[in-house]
C-alpha cells in the first residue's frame, strides 16, 4: 500500500482557494456570457473579445501585488464590490496593500487563505466589470444592472458551474473552461 504524502495546511488552503477560483470563474463567466447574449444582444465574437479583455485585466492586476482586482474596479468604475458581509476591500490587507503588512506565521497565512475564498466571486465579477467598462464604457448604472442580470442567471441555475457552463455553450457556443484556461495561461 502506497503512503500518502502529507500536505501542509497552507498547501491545502491554497488548493482550496484555487479550486474555488475555478468554480467561480465557470459560474460568473458563464452567467456573464448568458446575460450578454440575452440582455445586451452580444454574440459569440463580442463575448469572446470581452473575455480576452478580462485576460488583460487579470494581467494588469497580477503585474504587482500593490492592488487587488476589487480595488482596480473601484478606482476605474467607481463601483466597490463587496462579498455580502459588509466589509470593504479597504479594510483587508489581502485586498489593500497599503495596510501594514507584517510577516505572518503559517497559521496566519492559512487563515488569510480561508478568508480570501469569500472574495473570489467578487474579484471575478470585478474583472468582468472592468472589462465592460474598458470595452463598452459601462458606468455605475449599466454595471449595476449587469450585475443583477448575472445574479439572476446564477440563481436560475442554482449556482451550479456545470449547468451554467452547459447552458452557456448551448446558447453562445462558448466553453467558459477555454476562457478561464486562457486567462490563467496569460497571467502565469
Amino acid at each position: 500500500m502506497a503512503k500518502r504524502k502529507h500536505q501542509s495546511g497552507y498547501r491545502k488552503a491554497t488548493d482550496a482557494l484555487e479550486q474555488e477560483g475555478r468554480k467561480q470563474c465557470f459560474i460568473i463567466y458563464g452567467s456573464s456570457a448568458i446575460a450578454l447574449w440575452r440582455h445586451h444582444g452580444k454574440r459569440q465574437q463580442a463575448i469572446t473579445r470581452l473575455f480576452e479583455i478580462t485576460s488583460e485585466v487579470w494581467q494588469d492586476c497580477a503585474r504587482t501585488n500593490q492592488h487587488s482586482m476589487i480595488e482596480m474596479c473601484d478606482k476605474e468604475t467607481g463601483i466597490e464590490i463587496q462579498n455580502g458581509e459588509g466589509k470593504s476591500w479597504r479594510d483587508l490587507p489581502y485586498l489593500n496593500a497599503s495596510l501594514n503588512q507584517r510577516r505572518m506565521s503559517e497559521a496566519q497565512w492559512i487563515y488569510m487563505r480561508h478568508q480570501q475564498i469569500k472574495w473570489i466571486a467578487p474579484q471575478v465579477m470585478a474583472c468582468i466589470m472592468i472589462a465592460l467598462h474598458r470595452k463598452y464604457h459601462f458606468g455605475f448604472d449599466r454595471c449595476g444592472k449587469f450585475y443583477g442580470q448575472v445574479e439572476e442567471i446564477r440563481m436560475e441555475f442554482d449556482a451550479d458551474p456545470d449547468r451554467i457552463r452547459e447552458e452557456c455553450f448551448k446558447l453562445t457556443g462558448i466553453d467558459v473552461a477555454d476562457s478561464v484556461t486562457k486567462a490563467r495561461e496569460k497571467s502565469a
